[in-house]
C-alpha cells in the first residue's frame, strides 16, 4: 500500500483499522515527535494542534501499511489564502528516505485542490523541500 497523506481535524480520527487500544493513534502521533529531537514534545506539538482543530486547522497523517510513519500540521492564519506548513515528523526508520519530501509533496496536492495557492513553511526542512521541489507557490 502506497503511502497516503490523510487530514484529520481530530485525534480521534479512525485512520487506523483496526487499532490495537483505544487512543493508538494518538500515542503513535506522539511517540513519532518524541523521537524527533528537531521537533518539540510530541505532547506539546499535539496540544497546539488540538487548539488548532478549534479553528478550522488540520495536522495531516502520512499512513503506510495503516501506521502513522509522517506528520505534519497545515495552519490558516485566516488573513491569506497561504498555507503555514509546521511541524513535520517522519517515522525514525523512514528518514534519510525521501519520505519527508513524497509526504510533503503529497500535502501540498491535497491543499491546492482545495484551491490554496501559497505555502508558508514553517521550519527549515519544509523550507529545503518546497524550495527544493518550487512547491512554494502554485504556477498559473
Amino acid at each position: 500500500m502506497p503511502l497516503e497523506a490523510i487530514a484529520i481535524n481530530s485525534l480521534d480520527a479512525p485512520l487506523i483499522k483496526k487499532p490495537a487500544r483505544d487512543n493508538e493513534l494518538v500515542e503513535r502521533l506522539q511517540a513519532l515527535y518524541d523521537s524527533d529531537d528537531a521537533q518539540p514534545d510530541g505532547i506539546e506539538v499535539l496540544n497546539i494542534v488540538e487548539q488548532g482543530f478549534k479553528r478550522g486547522q488540520y495536522l495531516y497523517v502520512g499512513m503506510f501499511n495503516d501506521k502513522p510513519i509522517a506528520a505534519v500540521a497545515c495552519f490558516d492564519d485566516g488573513q491569506t489564502n497561504a498555507k503555514r506548513l509546521q511541524y513535520l515528523t517522519v517515522h525514525p526508520e523512514n528518514r534519510k528516505r525521501a519520505i519527508d519530501a513524497k509526504f510533503i509533496k503529497l500535502v501540498y496536492d491535497c491543499e491546492v485542490r482545495k484551491g490554496v495557492r501559497e505555502f508558508v513553511p514553517a521550519d527549515a526542512d519544509i523550507h529545503r523541500i518546497m524550495s527544493e521541489y518550487e512547491l512554494l507557490r502554485v504556477k498559473d
